[in-house]
């Protein structure tokens, strides 16, 4: 495959994560807190902070998609093993760490309050552990990327 090649595939895989994930804030997450939420009187009060906290985890997703297709960009100009891209791996890398501490919370406060509803733990734990993995292996790839753009430097000065 090659690399311009390489990039459209990479960048409409990129579309398709966007557009679940706005599927996921406008429509999916909403309607699971309306079926959960909004049946319990004592959990009707935590519809829209519920809504709230949908979208704030939104932002690094979204940020890291954007980043994401900045590194496509490059592989598509053949420009994939460099320092910035390993940099933009690392950052992918801390705003999935992020997005795991905040769900972590969330499942400490659920827990603490003593409410909480099976489906929402299960989509919780999934989304932890999707931000945990990501986290892990965006930072391998940092690492490999950088290693490799100190390689190419290094042929670069001895042709």
């Amino acid at each position: 495959m090659k690399q311009k090649e390489l990039s459209r595939w990479l960048k409409l895989i990129i579309i398709c994560c966007a557009l679940f994930g706005l599927l996921f804030c406008v429509y999916v997450g909403p309607q699971t807190g309306k079926e959960v939420l909004l049946d319990s009187e004592e959990l009707l009060a935590l519809y829209k902070p519920f809504i709230a906290f949908m979208w704030i985890t939104g932002i690094p997703f979204f940020i890291a998609l954007t980043l994401g297709w900045k590194i496509c960009t490059d592989i598509g100009s053949n420009q994939d093993f460099t320092v910035a891209n390993a940099d933009r791996l690392k950052i992918i890398s801390v705003l999935a760490m992020i997005e795991g501490v905040i769900y972590v919370a969330a499942l400490l406060y659920i827990f603490a309050i003593g409410s909480y509803h099976t489906d929402v733990l299960v989509i919780m734990l999934l989304i932890l552990f999707f931000a945990i993995v990501i986290s892990v292996f965006t930072s391998m790839l940092s690492y490999l990327v950088r290693k490799a753009s100190e390689i190419k430097q290094d042929n670069d000065l001895t042709i």
